[in-house]
């Protein structure tokens, strides 16, 4: 298992625990299809990134909009916070 694979596996099981649900979460969960993914949901989510990344994401204004797993990687990739 690489690097890359291992901190998205941690974004995952964050996001997961976040939402506290029993519900599979992978790479194409949002919230769309995940009914704990409301706006509280996001809040969690988006607090709970911000401690796991020592408050890297706070200033990053379009992590707040980012509804799915995939945007959330792609952006913490984009600045540099996931290899």
């Amino acid at each position: 298992m690489t690097e890359k694979n291992i901190l998205q596996i941690v974004i995952v099981l964050l996001i997961k625990k976040s939402l506290k649900t029993r519900q599979k979460i992978d790479i194409n969960s949002s919230s769309n299809n995940v009914e704990e993914w409301d706006s509280v949901g996001q809040l969690i989510i988006l607090s709970n990134l911000d401690i796991k990344l020592k408050g890297a994401t706070s200033n990053i204004s379009s992590i707040a909009t980012a509804n799915s797993v995939r945007k959330i990687i792609s952006i913490l990739k984009k600045n540099k916070l996931l290899k």
